[in-house]
């Protein structure tokens, strides 16, 4: 039987190893190229580009509420349904730009895909910025037919009164403060209370205004000074809060954090190689902050609960696994609600000043008329990326609070409380 010629095989398979080879050779070409520094560094153009237009986009939503507002149209019956819905999804809208990018930024994977996530972001942002832009010109035109000036004039000053009634005189609260604490504990509350007085002052100076200039602008104006007026009365309420409550607990609570760093110093020194280096003398340093916090806490209550809160946390880190799961978890408990206190007093201060800025920028600027887009705002590059780091920092923090507030098991609470706190204190 004739053997078969298989002159045709040698050649064949060099070629096939040779197509492999180059295949292999394109992919890996590909691969590195996806992650090399050039692409790194548009995925982070990319990515700062997104991040713009969602700091546009917030803008243009907290623009939309104040125009909602400033029609009295927020609670209103006759509001038509779609402009409601508009404003609805608009804020939704935010709210998962917020999330998507949040989750850009904690990517750290193939740079090539990070960029093009990056890239659809920042068109689905551009793309919600027109749709408000519809909603705000809807907005307007329902308006012009359904409010007349004086009504408008009308609603402002009664939002105005509304406000001042409810809210009460701050000066009673900052005084009751200012009598019993030190200057860190009420200064805070002081300056909102000063802060309100001048929003309300503001607001009053534009309803005068807007009586003789119907179309000069000025009851948006009056407005955006009532909801950073809001904004500044609340803050005097909760420090006065935060403040009692802190009275109460602190001598509680220092002496419990005392004892509780006595024991984690023997912890330490009877099993230093479970525990970080230096635990010990890092825990007889925080002894001696406790003390310090003891001997100032009837004036200075909220630095005291602040200073166990550091302690505790400190303490954690420094005993890891040298504690049992039992123990953990018993000390997370006891630390949970003063971590939570202070995350969300921190919270409070940086979600104040981010209004504070915004709203001094909505009031000396026709926002309406000039953001043609995110890349001509009338800030500098600086300020943007400064006012997006604040943004993302307040929104993770209020993210780890609300899971927190979510989780089950004290030790994760204790860890999303923390991680809060430290975005924003």
């Amino acid at each position: 039987m004739p053997m078969p010629d298989l002159a045709w095989a040698a050649p064949t398979a060099i070629a096939l190893a040779a197509a492999a080879l180059v295949v292999a050779i394109i992919v890996v070409a590909v691969r590195v190229q996806r992650r090399s520094p050039r692409a790194r560094a548009a995925a982070g153009h990319a990515v700062s580009d997104a991040a713009a237009a969602l700091l546009a986009l917030d803008d243009d939503v907290d623009d939309l509420d104040v125009a909602f507002e400033a029609a009295d149209a927020l609670d209103a019956d006759d509001v038509p349904t779609d402009l409601r819905r508009a404003r609805t999804t608009a804020h939704r809208a935010r709210d998962r730009g917020f999330g998507d990018l949040l989750a850009l930024e904690a990517d750290t994977g193939v740079a090539a895909r990070r960029r093009d996530q990056a890239r659809r972001l920042r068109e689905t942002l551009d793309a919600r910025r027109t749709q408000v832009s519809a909603a705000r010109t809807r907005l307007a035109e329902w308006e012009r037919e359904h409010r007349s000036p004086a009504d408008l004039l009308a609603a402002a000053r009664r939002r105005r009164d509304d406000l001042v009634a409810t809210s009460g005189d701050p000066e009673p609260l900052v005084d009751a403060l200012r009598a019993r604490f030190d200057d860190d504990d009420w200064s805070e509350a002081a300056v909102a209370a000063e802060r309100a007085r001048s929003a309300l002052t503001d607001a009053d100076a534009a309803l005068r205004r807007a009586e003789a200039d119907a179309d000069g602008g000025y009851i948006r104006h009056a407005t955006v000074a009532l909801r950073l007026a809001a904004r500044h009365l609340r803050d005097v309420e909760d420090g006065h809060r935060i403040a009692l409550q802190a009275a109460g607990n602190a001598d509680a609570e220092v002496a419990a954090a005392r004892a509780e760093i006595r024991e984690a110093i023997d912890v330490a020194a009877s099993r230093p190689d479970a525990c970080r280096p230096g635990a010990v003398e890092r825990l007889r340093a925080a002894a001696v902050e406790l003390d310090d916090a003891a001997a100032a806490a009837t004036r200075r209550p909220r630095e005291a609960v602040a200073t166990v809160a550091r302690v505790r946390e400190e303490r954690d880190e420094l005993l890891g696994e040298a504690v049992s799961l039992r123990r953990r978890v018993e000390a997370a408990r006891t630390a949970l609600p003063g971590t939570l206190a202070c995350a969300r007093a921190a919270l409070a201060a940086a979600e104040t000043a981010g209004a504070t800025t915004a709203a001094t920028a909505a009031v000396m600027t026709d926002v309406t008329a000039t953001r043609a887009d995110h890349g001509a705002r009338g800030e500098s590059g600086s300020d943007d990326a400064a006012r997006i780091a604040q943004r993302l920092r307040v929104e993770r923090a209020r993210r780890h609070l609300a899971e927190a507030r979510a989780a089950a098991d004290a030790t994760q609470a204790l860890t999303a409380a923390r991680a809060a706190w430290t975005e924003v204190r």
